[in-house]
């Protein structure tokens, strides 16, 4: 069995930094995809279509040959808003200032499409529990970690770990960016595992 190439239909450093943790053999590819949520849309609609989206625009510049693209998108939601990446230091730390003592959700999306247009999508969603978050934690933190580009504003690969309290979900890997054992799960159904792309 020839083993397509593994596209990533991402520019994001952390997903890039998930697939080289793995010793993965990819490439990285930038979609172009519009991110404007849609009135109305739950989380999880969300994350799956832009995760879709992100990987069909990818797949649309592939030549020919056997390949394989992995789109994903998070979206972060707390009491039923869409939380955005905070982008700068002011956003950040409201941001975290209402999730203190709180439960938030990262809903992760993920889709694949094969050069034959089969195309798979699902998300997952992990949930994390913020302790109750003083004014001068969240400076420091954000401070430390300038996580403006990360939904929720948390890096928990890094000090954002000292933020929370409590945990649910299958995979924390989802949380930085790429749910790597839904990616499992979704590309046995090309007959592929994780493991044929070292």
């Amino acid at each position: 069995m020839t083993i397509p190439a593994l596209i990533l239909a991402s520019t994001s450093p952390y997903r890039r930094a998930q697939f080289q943790n793995l010793g993965l053999r990819f490439q990285q590819r930038a979609p172009t995809t519009d991110e404007t949520p849609r009135s109305g849309e739950p989380a999880e609609s969300m994350a799956r279509r832009l995760a879709e989206s992100k990987a069909r625009s990818v797949a649309d510049q592939m030549s020919d040959g056997q390949w394989i693209v992995a789109g994903s998108d998070q979206v972060c939601h707390h009491e039923g808003e869409v939380m955005r990446k905070p982008g700068d230091f002011d956003r950040a730390s409201a941001q975290l200032a209402r999730f203190s003592d709180s439960w938030v959700s990262f809903t992760t999306g993920l889709s694949l499409i094969n050069q034959s247009g089969r195309v798979i999508t699902d998300s997952e969603t992990f949930n994390i529990r913020f302790k109750p978050l003083t004014e001068q934690v969240i400076r420091k933190y954000l401070e430390t970690d300038q996580p403006f580009d990360c939904a929720g504003a948390i890096k928990v690969e890094q000090l954002g770990v000292t933020l929370l309290k409590d945990t649910r979900g299958r995979d924390i890997n989802s949380l930085i960016g790429m749910p790597l054992m839904l990616l499992g799960d979704l590309l046995e159904h090309y007959s592929l595992k994780i493991m044929d792309f070292k």
